[in-house]
């Protein structure tokens, strides 16, 4: 597996070298055979998994044959000890612990050392690891957690595990290894993983479905276990273009000041993690393209990414071409990574940067996710303005930045957050040649209750990111429309940032770093000031759906809107400080706001009626939201009106209307502001006829992105609250 003369003979070059991932693993090998630093295994395996890898560097690149006994030593400890060197406590039962976690760290580098050593064990010493391995796999199929199910950190574990064990085996255990290679071949990687891998599969996009303190070692995996199918004859299709997705997600995922959007479940005491070296090994070392691998390089280069726990990874992505800086400047600037539903969009490649994420997605049944459609972060530069402080384990909207509305079926203690049982979705995502950047989340069907309908007929999310010309600053308009299907079932908004907030009115205002922060509403409400003092969402007495706990300091403003059909209109700014004002625009059946500071700008939508509408506003950029026909065309023409322009928006045409984005010069002339190249209707969908002043969708069935749960509100919090506790105390090793 993998040691081919060619990486032998780079790695043997690389070991001449001051420093790298060769020279790290010759060191810790030695320190492994010399001292007792790796005399217990750590956190199941970790530690010895750690050591053998290296060792295996280690004795590739350099022939030595202490090497060799040593890899040997910790191949033994992990096939029969549990905590310490010659305990052996471990055995069949070992790779079980934690629902079968500890599979990862035993079984795949065994298998390695199994390979690569195979001359320098006994007969006896293999039949006992082909032995081992059987009992293990044989373990998990039958009692660990979520083997076939892609996108789960506990199945890449597996099915790297099983394809290397398989590889490594060869035909050496009889019918047993024959039908493991069956179902490495033909379940694993053609029944389970090759849809997983399509354009319309859960990996689709680059993203990791439960987030990236999961992701790193579970996307590394991944990439070392195709290498290896695909080099014993195991067709895998979809690898290449999914590690382009992967790498896409990662360039995107960056903030301004390189941190990584978590995505889902963190402990992480920062709006971002830091970047893993193992993602951009993954790319690096698995079947992607040679663009694909010398930008990852360049990328780890850049970021100077290197972990001792990933020496293996880091050594194979080593080999071959020279890093090359990604051409990022000549990428477009926006990003939606499909199979989590998030849009990754921002106005210039440097740290000047505003940096915008906001996902729209349901149907996904994997753990450590947040039910927070409508979810939104900003960055200006190095501050990050609005921020997601979701705890571990947050079943919460509250906890996060997305709008809620109190459904009337969902159980108690789940009211008013979203729940987990429906498909919301984006109904279009857009960044323009302007630099503009509008969505539209529709989360009306979050309010799914297992097979029951939402009660809650529209809930809508529309953002629009307005930037300076320089983009360096913007002016971000969040418009919340709902029809909740009672007087009594309010609308929830939240928005969250590191800086202290101070409110006037109906407008608050905090610093960030270089950044001014302004939060002002377009109508009347009454705001409050909040700061959560809650850190996580497991304190006895804690309600599920109300919890707002912040797993770092922020403060944040929040509002709760009264009424059967509420709308919200909010103007983020983030600037270096320039003043932003806003002034309503008001007609028969549009609302909207003139915005002047960091661009002359206007947003309208239709607060009743459809078809045609009509508004007036000054010159400037302007973001229609509500227009045109059911194939997402419209036309639009302007004339002057008392200094302002008397704007008319029709059906049909060749413009875009989802939305409508135009600028209308002083002589109120009306070009379209096109897509900017990133985006395009693909990931758009048609609208609906209009009633209320809100989109229609069409209706929704069946039961997706959701496990079975039990019937009764009291036993489903139950199981929820368990299992949410188990994965918690694990996570820190898991990441």
């Amino acid at each position: 597996m993998l040691l081919d003369g060619q990486l032998k003979a780079a790695w043997a070059e690389q070991a001449k070298l001051a420093h790298g991932p060769v020279v790290g693993a010759i060191k810790v090998c030695q320190a492994a055979r010399d001292g007792h630093d790796y005399d217990r295994a750590v956190y199941q395996g970790s530690q010895w998994a750690k050591a053998l890898q290296a060792c295996l560097v280690a004795y590739a690149a350099t022939g030595n044959k202490d090497d060799a006994q040593t890899a040997i030593h910790f191949m033994t400890a992990l096939l029969d000890d549990l905590d310490q060197i010659n305990d052996k406590a471990g055995g069949d039962a070992a790779a079980s612990r934690d629902d079968g976690y500890a599979l990862r760290n035993l079984a795949p580098y065994t298998a390695l050392a199994y390979d690569w050593l195979y001359d320098q064990l006994t007969p006896d010493q293999r039949a006992h690891a082909r032995a081992r391995w059987k009992a293990w796999l044989a373990r998990y199929l039958e009692k660990g957690y979520r083997p076939h199910d892609p996108g789960s950190n506990y199945q890449a574990g597996y099915i790297t595990s099983a394809t290397l064990i398989a590889v490594a085996e060869g035909g050496e255990g009889g019918g047993d290894s024959a039908d493991l290679w069956k179902t490495v071949a033909d379940t694993i990687w053609g029944k389970e993983m090759a849809p997983a891998l399509s354009d319309e599969g859960i990996l689709r996009g680059g993203d990791w479905p439960e987030g990236w303190q999961y992701g790193p070692l579970s996307v590394a995996e991944y990439a070392l276990a195709m290498r290896v199918a695909r080099g014993a004859g195991i067709e895998v299709n979809g690898v290449s273009a999914w590690l382009h997705a992967l790498l896409q997600r990662h360039v995107y995922g960056l903030s301004p000041a390189d941190g990584v959007y978590p995505l889902a479940d963190t402990e992480d005491e920062a709006p971002n993690l830091k970047p893993s070296v193992l993602v951009l090994d993954a790319i690096a070392l698995g079947d992607s393209s040679p663009d694909d691998k010398r930008w990852a390089k360049g990328k780890l280069s850049r970021l100077k990414l290197a972990d001792e726990d990933a020496l293996l990874y880091d050594a194979l992505a080593g080999v071959g071409d020279k890093p090359v800086l990604i051409p990022r400047d000549s990428w477009p600037t926006a990003y939606l990574a499909d199979g989590t539903g998030t849009l990754y969009a921002r106005t210039r490649w440097d740290d000047r940067a505003i940096w915008f994420v906001t996902s729209c997605k349901g149907g996904m049944d994997r753990d450590h996710r947040h039910p927070d459609a409508g979810n939104f972060v900003l960055a200006r530069g190095k501050d990050d303005v609005i921020v997601d402080p979701s705890p571990y384990g947050s079943q919460s909207t509250f906890t996060s930045n997305a709008p809620t509305v109190r459904s009337a079926q969902l159980p108690k203690e789940y009211q008013p957050s979203q729940a987990g049982w429906g498909d919301p979705s984006f109904d279009f995502v857009t960044q323009r040649k302007s630099g503009t950047i509008a969505t539209r989340c529709d989360y009306s069907d979050a309010f799914k209750f297992q097979e029951r309908k939402s009660d809650v007929p529209d809930a809508l999310r529309d953002v629009v990111v307005i930037p300076s010309a320089d983009g360096s600053e913007a002016a971000v308009v969040v418009l919340d429309r709902a029809t909740t299907g009672g007087d009594d079932r309010d609308l929830y908004l939240r928005f969250r940032t590191p800086g202290h907030l101070a409110l006037s009115g109906t407008a608050a205002t905090a610093t960030i770093g270089g950044t001014q922060l302004a939060i002002t509403a377009l109508q009347p409400e009454k705001p409050a000031i909040g700061a959560p003092s809650l850190k996580d969402c497991f304190k006895e007495g804690t309600v599920r759906g109300t919890c707002d706990a912040a797993r770092f300091p922020i403060t944040e403003y929040k509002v709760e809107l009264p009424g059967s059909h509420p709308i919200a209109a909010h103007v983020i700014a983030a600037t270096g400080g320039t003043a932003v004002t806003t002034q309503p625009i008001s007609g028969d059946g549009i609302g909207g706001v003139a915005i002047k500071g960091v661009r002359d700008a206007a947003v309208i939508w239709r607060t009743s009626g459809d078809g045609d509408l009509a508004y007036t506003a000054p010159p400037g950029l302007h973001v229609v939201l509500d227009a045109g026909d059911r194939d997402g065309h419209a036309t639009a023409t302007a004339t002057p009106s008392g200094g302002a322009c008397a704007v008319k928006v029709a059906g049909g045409g060749t413009m875009s209307a989802r939305p409508l984005v135009i600028t209308v010069d002083p002589q109120c002339k009306v070009t379209e502001d096109p897509e900017g190249g990133a985006l395009s209707a693909a990931h758009t969908r048609a609208p609906g006829t209009h009633h209320g002043g809100h989109a229609g969708r069409s209706p929704r069935s069946g039961c997706c992105g959701a496990q079975a749960a039990p019937a009764s509100p009291i036993a489903m919090s139950l199981v929820v609250v368990s299992a949410l506790l188990r994965r918690r105390r694990r996570s820190r090793t898991h990441s």
